[in-house]
């Protein structure tokens, strides 16, 4: 349950819209929610406020169907700009969500060009890639280690004299090998492997399932994953438009940012 603490009207003159301000604690966090009417659409910027920094999701609603969005960075087998999306379909039309079709713009870092929204197939093609080469490299280190796996290596040292009076300390290496020593690391060995392809195999199903592609929402259903972008630590926001049949969720800088003035 939320506690309201504060409900005001604000008069934006850049926006040229009356904003309704909520705020609320939720889970510990304060929350500021802002909404506003601009033409068909109804705006929601949503703040949360931590103890350290903010994160904000932003949604917009036409005709029943709300598009939600919020955006982070990552490291998914690359560093990257992770960005959610979730749309309800609370209308009686369907939309078909095209990733291909959303307008995508990074702002502040030069060849934005190659910023782009990633196709599920070119990311999949990745960490495939990856996680071949994870795999691999962890079985050549497996491989060497069972080579020696039964193996125990020490060291003895005694204390001599020469027949001119000289003393010194002769070390000694010795091998010797144990069965149960080759075995238990054998089977360790075998047990971070399958630890190692079942994680893969996980974070590969979470990929699959979550990672956007061209869906059809139906009436009274709705739509949950995310996409990702290259990441640039000089980029200093985005723009994204995202269509659904002839109607237009546009979460430009322009649009938005004048909240944040």
């Amino acid at each position: 349950m939320r506690m309201l603490l504060i409900l005001l009207f604000i008069s934006f003159s850049s926006l040229g819209q009356n904003i309704q301000i909520e705020e609320y604690f939720e889970d510990g966090n304060k929350i500021i929610e802002k909404n506003w009417q601009d033409g068909e659409q109804v705006l929601t910027l949503i703040e949360i406020v931590h103890s350290q920094y903010s994160e904000y999701r932003y949604y917009i609603n036409q005709n029943g169907v709300e598009v939600g969005l919020t955006a982070s960075s990552i490291k998914d087998y690359g560093k990257y700009m992770k960005i959610d999306v979730s749309i309800i379909n609370a209308s009686e039309k369907r939309f078909d969500f095209i990733p291909s079709e959303i307008y995508f713009q990074a702002n502040g870092v030069k060849n934005s060009d190659k910023i782009y929204i990633i196709p599920f197939d070119e990311y999949n093609k990745k960490v495939i890639r990856k996680q071949k080469s994870q795999a691999f490299w962890t079985a050549f280190a497996q491989g060497m280690d069972n080579a020696t796996a039964g193996n125990i290596y020490s060291q003895s040292d005694s204390y001599l004299y020469d027949s001119y009076g000289y003393s010194g300390y002769v070390y000694t290496n010795t091998t010797s090998y144990s069965p149960a020593l080759e075995q238990m690391r054998r089977r360790q060995n075998a047990e971070d492997m399958a630890r190692l392809q079942d994680d893969q195999q996980r974070r590969m199903n979470f990929i699959n399932e979550g990672y956007l592609k061209n869906h059809t929402i139906f009436p009274n259903s709705q739509l949950e994953g995310y996409l990702l972008t290259k990441y640039s630590k000089k980029m200093t926001d985005f723009d994204v438009t995202i269509k659904l049949g002839n109607m237009e969720f546009d979460y430009s800088n322009d649009r938005w940012g004048p909240l944040f003035e």
